[in-house]
């Protein structure tokens, strides 16, 4: 059985817009690629606009995936979920760029995109946010001191894995000094401290 018209926009746009970006990408490609009527667009999510957002904010894979790693507190040692945060989150951050940058080459799309993101209360920093919520639950379970500032640590995780995604994005695989697992390693040992 085929997945329901907005799961499918959903896996099709994603796919369209890493291939091609989004400037060029137009609705009609989108639901052809879904087979989906044109329509079902606006249906499901109002318009390209918030199909973008829908993307970035809720239904990237590698969104739920991040989210997976934010394991119960004391269910893993907090040095292994924080390396899992940052794997997870580079995988976010590289899956986001390419939607994010052709949003952003067009500044009409991207007026829309933010307005939306304001009147809807989505945007980039809910999955700060998250993760920041989720440390200041590690910490309440004696997972991290009460000296370290959960939002604080987040922005740092949160940084470092979106430094490192496009970082590759622009420079390429292999742009970054040492292998991915020692460094992702070191990040999280320096967030311990």
């Amino acid at each position: 059985m085929a997945p329901p018209a907005r799961q499918r926009i959903l896996d099709a746009a994603a796919r369209l817009l890493r291939e091609r970006g989004l400037a060029r990408l137009t609705t009609r490609e989108i639901a052809l690629a879904a087979d989906a009527a044109e329509g079902s667009i606006t249906k499901n999510f109002g318009g390209k606009v918030g199909l973008l957002i829908s993307l970035l904010s809720q239904e990237l894979p590698e969104s739920g995936a991040w989210r997976e790693a934010a394991t119960p507190p004391g269910e893993r040692p907090m040095r292994d979920v924080l390396i899992d945060l940052l794997d997870r989150g580079i995988a976010y951050y590289a899956a986001s760029l390419p939607l994010v940058a052709g949003a952003a080459a067009d500044q009409e799309l991207f007026a829309a995109y933010q307005a939306a993101n304001r009147e809807r209360g989505t945007g980039p920093h809910l999955a700060l946010d998250e993760i920041a919520d989720y440390l200041a639950a590690c910490q309440r379970a004696g997972e991290l001191p009460r000296s370290v500032d959960p939002y604080a640590m987040a922005l740092a995780l949160c940084g470092a894995a979106q430094a490192q995604a496009y970082t590759e994005y622009v420079g390429g695989a292999g742009t970054l000094r040492g292998e991915r697992a020692s460094r992702l390693a070191a990040v999280a040992d320096f967030l311990m401290r």
